[in-house]
């Protein structure tokens, strides 16, 4: 699927008249994010902007003279979007940053000119790095898979590492902290002029942009991973060798990734941050709104204690300044350890180093410390296969701890529980509010004697198939009526499983787009919703999650974008041509004299439907109706704020406009079954 620069610049046209009415009637209450930009001179926009026509007109005709665009094409456009976006959306703060977005076209050009003399790679990412002494500051940029933007990173090489030796390397990933006004340029620049907070001898160091402030979660986390990839493509890193690093927000984002995915990092260094959100925002004393029973299950996405077991699969060395209130996130996770029944007794710590005297910054003494522990750590890291596993989950959007995946769960948003371990040529396996299990040794193989599988689980012993020492092997399991047995992909279907398990906000961090209705709504006042909810859903995109929204006509839509994109619906079931072809596979109805969820039924004219499901027909995507990212303006001020403010499904009253927090009156809300079927429906309380 293309779409054309001519119809991007279209849509950002009219997002963007959209944008300052939707800002300006918020502006009262909450600030936007990023923060409104300085007035230029009108000479000055226009240079800029006649030179970023002529660099996009430069780089689309390279494109087509080149065979091999798709190499080089992100580490050009990266700073030309860069100088776009910038541009589109005011994000000039100070009289200098005209200069900072002129490099930025500069570096463009630069790249532009290499790339046409043949220069590919690591030569074309050193291109503006300001350290001419061994170049090790480097910055490039990926295609992201989400909504197909370029996204910005930046490396910083060991000494005498520009030539590629092949020798495996650690890498740490260093997530950065808030700066609302370290938008896109000003973070690329700083990657080529600045080594960072760490800089390991012999250690490959990636910062990823993550989306901008978001605490590296929905979007942002799945960036973090697309720029390990990218990186990986590049340099020799040994993935047994990866650590994740942070500070302040990235300190945040540290612990959530630490404590989300801990088979992937031999270590964990968070500084500072925060582990949860009540508490951290002071709402244990007061609740600026109800978040119901559907939203406090939603913080368990993100609040770090509950999912503190799963730490003992890395090692945790955390930093907070003496003085530090953000302090209070290291003595939380301290706290929930020792207060955990299997943390306590596994034998496992997490380690704290206290910068003297220090409030919210890190002390040179605190980081050479920490950098010889972690040093110490690789130097101990095994390279086998873990043979004994404990993992802890609250929604399969973590599932998998090496080895080990979690595909069925018997209820979501309760602990989730497994303990396996390999023992000759049986796998010993106990189980809670778990309903299916994926055992994979594909990408190392079986690490112990050949022979027959078997599966001691839950009391249970279930033979399985043969396994041979050093070569792949996959095995699936199920439990019904309380019986385990081997089992496959199709057991899985029509059930919540890994990917597919919501809530809306999950549909989002995946290939999407959105799909506009090409008819208008049965009711005037649910055509406005649409509209506005349409509007934020596109600006909170752009702004928020620094994309590119992709849109499509309902009528347009391709079998091959079907198949392929989480579709994200606006309209009813009649103005939107794809919701009204897929109405009948839906467990909700929508016509023209009622909204019916289950046993209760909604008045139309004042009601609308959001929601996430399975698309009946590609049921390895999500079918989204009138939602972006659940959370609202409200969350602008902290990144803690900004966690999913709805399930798997809500009912609207639209007569009440949003409030910045919710998209209206929330009539009634909740998630699906394991099996995406309705609960019983319990009305919401007035907000």
């Amino acid at each position: 699927m293309a779409f054309s620069h001519a119809s991007i610049r279209a849509l950002l046209f009219a997002l963007l008249i959209g944008t300052v009415a939707f800002q300006h009637a918020d502006a009262q209450t909450y600030k936007p994010l990023p923060p409104q930009g300085i007035d230029l001179p009108s000479e000055t926009t226009e240079t800029l902007q006649k030179e970023a026509q002529r660099l996009r007109l430069d780089l689309e005709s390279l494109i087509r003279t080149t065979e091999d665009a798709s190499v080089w094409r992100a580490d050009v456009e990266i700073f030309l979007r860069a100088v776009e976006v910038a541009m589109e959306q005011g994000l000039f703060y100070l009289p200098k940053d005209v200069e900072l977005v002129q490099r930025a076209a500069a570096i463009t050009r630069q790249r532009l000119e290499a790339v046409s003399k043949g220069t590919r790679g690591l030569d074309l990412l050193v291109i503006g790095s300001s350290r001419k002494d061994d170049q090790r500051t480097l910055a490039g940029g990926f295609a992201s898979s989400i909504d197909g933007s370029v996204q910005p990173y930046g490396v910083v090489l060991p000494e005498g590492k520009l030539a590629i030796d092949g020798k495996p390397l650690r890498m740490d990933v260093w997530l950065h902290g808030r700066g609302d006004t370290i938008t896109e340029v000003p973070f690329l620049l700083d990657r080529l002029d600045k080594v960072g907070e760490y800089s390991p001898a012999g250690v490959i160091v990636l910062h990823p942009f993550g989306r901008h402030c978001n605490a590296f979660k929905f979007a942002g986390e799945t960036d973090v991973y697309e720029a390990i990839k990218q990186v990986k493509s590049i340099f020799p890193i040994d993935s047994k060798r990866i650590s994740i690093r942070g500070f302040s927000m990235g300190g945040a984002g540290c612990w959530h990734l630490a404590a989300h995915d801990p088979g992937r990092w031999f270590a964990a260094n968070p500084g500072a941050g925060f582990v949860d959100t009540i508490n951290y925002q002071g709402w244990n004393k007061s609740m600026p709104y109800d978040p119901g029973d559907w939203g406090r299950k939603l913080m368990m996405w993100y609040d770090v204690p509950p999912w503190v077991e799963n730490l003992t699969n890395t090692q945790v060395v955390v930093y907070s300044g003496e003085l530090d209130k953000q302090r209070a996130a290291a003595e939380t996770m301290i706290a929930a350890a020792k207060n955990n029944e299997f943390f306590a007794r596994s034998g496992s710590s997490i380690e704290h180093v206290v910068g003297q005297g220090m409030a919210h910054k890190i002390d040179a003494s605190s980081a050479n410390a920490i950098d010889q522990r972690l040093a110490f750590l690789e130097s101990q890291t095994q390279q086998k296969i873990r043979t004994k596993i404990h993992f802890v989950t609250y929604t399969l959007r973590y599932s998998q701890m090496d080895w080990l995946t979690v595909e069925g769960m018997e209820e979501h948003w309760k602990k989730a529980v497994v303990d396996a371990e390999i023992d000759d040529t049986t796998i010993r396996i106990s189980t809670e509010n778990v309903s299916a299990l994926k055992l994979d040794f594909s990408t190392d193989g079986w690490p112990m004697k050949s022979g027959y599988l078997t599966l001691e689980i839950d009391g249970q012993s279930v033979d399985g198939p043969a396994v041979i020492q050093g070569k792949p092997s996959r095995t699936q399991w199920a439990k019904q009526d309380d019986i385990w047995d081997l089992s496959s992909d199709e057991w899985l279907i029509g059930k919540k499983r890994p990917g597919v398990q919501g809530p809306i906000d999950d549909a989002l961090t995946a290939p999407f787009l959105f799909v506009l209705p090409s008819r208008p709504c049965r009711h005037g006042v649910v055509q406005r919703f649409v509209d506005r909810e349409l509007q934020q859903a596109r600006a909170s995109w752009r702004r928020i999650m620094r994309g590119d929204d992709r849109v499509v006509i309902d009528k347009d839509l391709t079998p091959e974008q079907i198949a392929n994109f989480n579709l994200v619906c606006f309209g009813d079931f009649q103005s939107n041509r794809y919701l009204a072809n897929i109405a009948s596979a839906l467990p909700m109805g929508w016509t023209d004299d009622r909204i019916v969820v289950g046993d209760v039924q909604y008045d139309p004219s004042m009601h609308a439907l959001v929601m996430v499901y399975p698309n009946p027909q590609a049921p390895d995507r999500y079918i989204v109706v009138n939602s972006g990212i659940t959370f609202r303006e409200f969350s602008n001020s902290t990144n803690s704020r900004q966690i999913a403010m709805l399930p798997d499904w809500a009912v609207i009253n639209v007569n009440q406009p949003s409030d910045g927090i919710f998209p209206g009156k929330i009539a009634a809300a909740d998630f699906f079954d394991e099996s995406w079927k309705l609960r019983p429906t319990v009305p919401a309380t007035s907000r």
